[in-house]
């Protein structure tokens, strides 16, 4: 018997390791999707691979086009958001399984608008947010 509960004991222990990180995801639109990886800080905008950096805070899309609101991260402060700074960006969609399209940005609001009117992009809506604040913030 004591054998027996010391393999469920062990078990129990060896498969709790493999799970010492936690994440999420939110889907944009086909393969996009944010993602985050042990701080929510850490929030990217990806299809495959890293698209827009930390910190995504606001996504939105059209037909042709996904948008995102980001916020940098402090250069050498371990995952703080500079939410004083707003890069925008544009991103052409693909039904590839790469982004083999062009990410527009980082621009300023002013350049994002400007683009938005080169690509004929009409009132872009940023539906999908994610806060900028915690409670231990």
């Amino acid at each position: 018997m004591k054998k027996i509960i010391f393999i469920i004991f062990i078990s129990m222990l060896v498969t709790s390791c493999f799970s010492l990180y936690d994440y999420g995801s939110d889907v944009i639109v086909d393969d996009y999707e944010t993602l985050w990886i042990d701080l929510y800080e850490s929030r990217a905008l990806k299809k495959g691979e890293i698209l827009v950096p930390a910190y995504v805070f606001a996504v939105g899309y059209d037909s042709k086009y996904i948008y995102s609101k980001q916020h940098p991260l402090v250069e050498n402060a371990a995952q703080k958001i500079n939410r004083e700074i707003i890069h925008y960006y544009i991103i052409e969609r693909t039904v590839s399984g790469f982004q083999d399209k062009p990410v527009f940005g980082p621009f300023n609001k002013t350049d994002f608008e400007k683009k938005c009117v080169e690509l004929a992009i009409k009132n872009p809506k940023f539906n999908l947010t994610f806060p900028t604040k915690w409670y231990f913030d």
